[in-house]
């Protein structure tokens, strides 16, 4: 995408009440989504179940995916053209209609039609809200609401299973997906009516007139959408060709050079691709490796999956109250945050290696989740504040292209991971059935990622 350059400017001053009034809704939203995220998760095999769609889990996924990313690209023309406040109370609507939709489907298939509705809105909402970070909010705030964002996930792994399962045996799995949705609303009215307040129009900076990269848009969602093609023999060309895909395309929908800086935000873009394919691709299959792999029970991988979650809200909280504005510290706590990260993958390597029994077992996995969540919590507030703050001399990114360009990286460098190591996991693409042998493989692969999401950090650490 074409970046105008804009001589940098004073942050324009917001009114306190609507400072204070975004700051608050963002973190309610956020906390929600978590829950959200949870909630899914918990009632999934049960829709399943009632649904006769077990089958589908693979298409499913795909539509939580593929449509996003096809909206992604848009986000910057989004918020050059309309107002941030009508942005999130549109896409909050069809968010609503995609949700009612899956809770009152008669077969899996409606519930699939009614996922890719949810992520079509999911995907423009996520830079919508981006934007409403780095326009509505002054930098100091903006690093406490990037901070506080992490710690919302300490509420959210609690209540969200828990308020899952609750509804789930009381009402039903309908109802799980639906009681929720008033506070999201009024969560997002709020943020809505703080943006209006705070007179954050769109970014009329030149960017209005640009076109949609449709094109791009449409390569980035086959690939995310190939990665899970059930095509039997032909599912390792299938995973290749998806990859390549969307790694093609990340490379033209990002600013010009990201993948390959040297230095500044487009290097700190990149890093967040690279940092999210390590933590994601390793944390989002724990359960599978543990149930499948080294033969955990339910009770014992529970605690697994909430390790990485709590630690790295904890660190977040610590890391975003004490933010590293210079080059210095940021490469400092960086580096020890990367190393963090790559120490957990080889610690859950290890343990799908050499772990004979369900103690050892759990306890290896519990300590590798441990460094994984410590390490994207010691460094993702820190991380996203550089790529979202204007350096000077300006770079030529606008808000607009960097609240996009975020969300981008994150998303690709999370689905090209967790759905290739989903798909490997669950079928070895035809090439090895021991599930353990799976595993192995799989984080031999993802130190491979720590090793370059380290390399970029140290990029990203450079003016």
């Amino acid at each position: 995408m074409a970046q105008p350059t804009r001589a940098p400017g004073p942050e324009p001053r917001r009114h306190g009440v609507a400072v204070g009034m975004l700051a608050a809704s963002l973190l309610a939203i956020e906390l929600l989504a978590g829950m959200q995220g949870y909630v899914t998760q918990t009632v999934l095999p049960l829709l399943a179940a009632e649904l006769d769609g077990t089958h589908l889990y693979g298409p499913l996924d795909a539509a939580a995916q593929a449509p996003m990313f096809l909206v992604l690209p848009a986000g910057a023309w989004l918020l050059a053209r309309f107002r941030l406040d009508r942005l999130l109370l549109t896409f909050t609507g069809v968010t609503i209609l995609g949700a009612v939709t899956c809770a009152l489907a008669p077969s899996m298939g409606v519930v699939v039609a009614g996922t890719v509705v949810r992520s079509l809105a999911s995907g423009a909402l996520a830079t919508v809200s981006m934007g409403a970070i780095v326009r509505g909010l002054p930098a100091r705030h903006r690093q406490l609401v990037l901070a506080g964002m992490s710690g919302t996930w300490v509420v959210s792994s609690l209540l969200g299973p828990l308020y899952a399962v609750a509804v789930s045996q009381s009402l039903g799995w309908r109802w799980a997906m639906v009681l929720h949705l008033p506070l999201l609303v009024a969560a997002r009215a709020v943020a809505a009516r703080a943006v209006a307040a705070g007179s954050v129009p769109g970014d009329h900076d030149g960017t209005s007139g640009e076109r949609v990269p449709w094109g791009w848009a449409a390569v980035l969602a086959a690939g995310s959408a190939a990665l899970a093609a059930p095509l039997g023999a032909w599912s390792a060309l299938a995973v290749l060709v998806g990859a390549a895909l969307m790694l093609r395309a990340v490379a033209a929908l990002l600013p010009a050079g990201t993948l390959h800086a040297r230095g500044g935000r487009r290097a700190g873009l990149s890093a967040l691709l690279a940092v999210a394919a390590a933590y994601f691709g390793s944390t989002l299959v724990l359960s599978v490796v543990a149930h499948d792999a080294l033969g955990l029970a339910p009770h014992q991988y529970g605690v697994v999956i909430a390790v990485p979650g709590l630690t790295w809200a904890v660190c977040g909280l610590w890391t975003g109250t004490r933010p590293a504005l210079d080059d210095r510290r940021f490469a400092v706590r960086s580096r020890s945050a990367g190393l963090s990260l790559l120490g957990g993958v080889l610690v859950v390597l290890t343990t799908t290696v050499v772990a004979s029994g369900a103690t050892a077992a759990t306890a290896g996995l519990v300590l590798g989740a441990a460094l994984l969540g410590g390490g994207m919590g010691s460094l993702y507030p820190d991380l996203l504040g550089r790529c979202l703050t204007r350096p000077d001399p300006d770079d030529g990114l606008t808000d607009a292209h960097a609240a996009t360009a975020v969300v981008l990286a994150e998303s690709v460098g999370l689905a090209l991971a967790s759905t290739t190591a989903f798909t490997w996991l669950g079928s070895g693409l035809g090439l090895v059935e021991d599930p353990r042998a799976r595993a192995t493989a799989l984080y031999v692969a993802l130190v491979v990622v720590g090793l370059l999401a380290v390399r970029r950090l140290a990029a990203a650490a450079r003016a």
